[in-house]
């Protein structure tokens, strides 16, 4: 296994295209290190080539955004019937029975592609630190701005491997677990406790996110993430950077939503200084400010204007009740960091789980189990079903179905293809909603409950739950119960709340209605058996 994971070649990059220009660059058969990299713009097809090999079902196309992951939460309902359900990949991942002969290939596949992308980052890393700025179109600037975001890819797979294939640092048993992969070529990586894995993770995004800064910062950088509609379509703001003749940027710099900026870089270190604060208590403190810092930024504009990318929350589709007319169902102003991949709709088979109309051959259903985990219902037991717009806009039943709940943020749409396509690409990783938890939680966790439920409270009118603010707690146990709720509700085919419960240790609802936490036998992947220590 060790050989297959680590001895990464930049073979077969693949293509993405139709969202931004230089991402059509055609790559032909096969390329050694010295090939791809004698021209600065090779490294731009390498760094593609990593965010389009984390886009792969095998990753976050599927299996770590809506797929297993959340079957490994409960999120979804694996008695709804043979009719409905009876794959049986996908009833061993709800029952967490990682050793099952469906389930370990897929788990062992996760294990090897994140692997195959960090040594493709490793490659970019290990090549570029030595070219000289001249090599690049845009000198020491891009060359920073490539490096920096090949390290935050490293790191975020690195992390999500931590996350999956060991306990989290509250279960933390002081062994070592997964290999931190630095160098390019490996045939032999050391493995490194949960505290040591973290600590290189960090060290990586620190500098990642001081790579990328002055490019971010810069005009054009704070064009390209003034807002969703600019991280995303590259729909620039009247008065920014490049906004009066687009066709005159060089598209390498667009897209930032779907690259590591400094802005999603910051917001990761917020998600990492979080689950690093069980070993350093001082992190709470810094994964609250990088939180804050992200929603509080302010960007200048012509003419005086300042504009807050990231601090108000968007719901435009709220006023639709059908999803066939919905828009912005990606949330694109709430959303920091996704992935982009044009072909998703085919490369996951998005209708399979997620079909318009329900029939005979629908037997893989990503049922939402909501009723039988009470998500709609706040934890003092009074009902939000009617008026939580994660429950009546974001779900929706397929047409000849019953009490078949699926996620709307996956449905396929057949009239407005244009809204369709701009929506089904984007695979999200990161939201403003996580580190307004995180602020949350932060002030919870010092006793501040006031503030802390002000947060949750206010997150709640805007989802449209005007009549029922959840009262202050005064015990974090209580407060950790209704901020699991509103994950639950939050996440839904979004690949997190399996995180959240082990990362908290917070109770489960079971099939039998007993709750518990994850025991670690629940919450750890298995390493793949011939990757030896």
């Amino acid at each position: 296994m060790k050989r297959k994971l680590y001895i990464g070649i930049l073979s077969g990059l693949f293509l993405l295209t139709g969202c931004n220009d230089w991402l059509d660059v055609q790559v032909d058969g096969q390329f050694t290190k010295e090939e791809l990299f004698e021209i600065g713009d090779g490294y731009r097809e390498a760094l593609h080539g990593v965010y389009k090999e984390m886009t792969s079902t095998t990753l976050y196309g599927l299996n770590l955004q809506f797929g297993v992951i959340d079957f490994f939460s409960n999120q979804y309902d694996i008695n709804a019937g043979q009719d409905k359900l009876s794959d049986e990949l996908y009833i061993a991942a709800g029952k967490r029975d990682f050793t099952h002969t469906k389930l370990l290939p897929v788990i062992e596949s996760i294990w090897l592609n994140a692997y195959h992308a960090i040594a493709a980052s490793n490659n970019i890393i290990n090549s570029i630190q030595n070219e000289a700025a001249d090599k690049f179109s845009n000198g020491e600037m891009e060359k920073n701005m490539i490096l920096g975001e090949a390290k935050a890819c490293r790191a975020f797979l690195h992390f999500d491997l931590l996350r999956l294939f060991a306990p989290a640092p509250i279960d933390d048993d002081g062994q070592i677990h997964i290999p931190y992969i630095e160098t390019f070529p490996e045939t032999r990586g050391q493995h490194f406790t949960v505290k040591e894995t973290l600590t290189k993770i960090i060290a990586d995004l620190e500098e990642a996110r001081a790579l990328v800064k002055p490019f971010d910062e810069s005009p054009l950088g704070l064009s390209g993430s003034v807002s969703g509609k600019a991280r995303f379509y590259n729909e620039l703001q009247s008065g920014m950077e490049g906004a009066a003749d687009i066709s005159a940027i060089d598209e390498f710099f667009l897209g930032r939503g779907y690259r590591f900026s400094y802005w999603a870089i910051t917001s990761l270190l917020a998600r990492v200084y979080q689950y690093n604060s069980t070993f350093e208590s001082g992190d709470l403190a810094k994964a609250k400010s990088y939180a804050e810092e992200v929603l509080n930024a302010q960007f200048p504009g012509a003419n005086s204007a300042v504009f807050t990318p990231f601090k108000n929350e968007q719901f435009a589709f709220q006023w639709q009740e059908q999803p066939e007319n919905m828009t912005d169902i990606r949330m694109v102003d709430n959303l920091v960091f996704g992935l982009y991949n044009e072909k998703q709709l085919t490369d996951a088979s998005i209708e399979t789980y997620f079909p318009r109309t329900q029939s005979s051959t629908n037997n893989r259903l990503f049922i939402i189990n909501f009723e039988k985990q009470d998500i709609f219902k706040s934890t003092n037991g009074t009902d939000d079903s009617q008026s939580d717009i994660r429950r009546t806009r974001l779900i929706y039943e397929p047409n000849n179905s019953w009490n078949t709940y699926l996620s709307t943020k996956w449905y396929v749409k057949t009239d407005d293809t244009k809204e369709r396509d701009r929506t089904i690409t984007i695979l999200p990783l990161i939201r403003t909603s996580e580190l307004r938890y995180i602020i949350a939680e932060c002030e919870a966790r010092n006793g501040n409950f006031a503030n802390a439920y002000e947060i949750l409270n206010t997150m709640r009118q805007n989802r449209g739950i005007y009549d029922n603010n959840l009262a202050v707690a005064d015990k974090f146990s209580d407060f950790v119960k209704d901020l699991v709720r509103e994950g639950q509700r939050e996440w839904i085919g979004e690949g997190q709340l399996f995180y959240l419960y082990k990362r908290l240790q917070a109770n489960v609802k079971r099939d039998d209605g007993s709750s518990r936490p994850f025991s670690t036998a629940e919450s750890v992947l298995p390493i793949p058996s011939d990757e030896s220590k």
